[in-house]
């Protein structure tokens, strides 16, 4: 016996339990996972396309009203810090709140306009 849970699968370990080399194995996979996506595998995400769209409408904004008006799904986060590192996007992060201020860049603006024109593209003999 390893330890004295009964069943492992009901009674899971949290991350903060695990030693810190499992810990930084887990991390160092997540980090590569996400490392190894390619552009369109980020762009089929879900809500990334109209992440893109909202923020070119809506820029400067909070990231609160992004999880109010986008989703408040919990992979949003992690959605966010894609489009920053494709360029798309900046993130701020104030001094004196909490507040983090996502601004859209030139390079997420051009984008937008393609994901416009592929939409209107689409609905034009519908």
């Amino acid at each position: 016996m390893l330890d004295e849970r009964k069943n492992v699968k009901k009674e899971p370990r949290r991350f903060e339990e695990l030693p810190p080399e499992i810990q930084k194995i887990l991390d160092d996979r997540k980090i590569q996972k996400n490392n190894n996506k390619t552009i369109m595998e980020s762009l089929e995400s879900k809500y990334i396309m109209s992440l893109i769209l909202y923020l070119d409408r809506m820029s400067p904004t909070v990231k609160s009203d992004i999880y109010n008006d986008v989703s408040r799904s919990a992979t949003m986060p992690g959605k966010i810090d894609t489009l920053e590192s494709l360029g798309l996007i900046q993130v701020y992060r104030t001094a004196h709140t909490n507040t983090n201020v996502v601004v859209i860049t030139e390079k997420g603006r051009n984008v937008a306009v393609k994901i416009r024109e592929l939409v209107e593209e689409i609905e034009k003999d519908l």
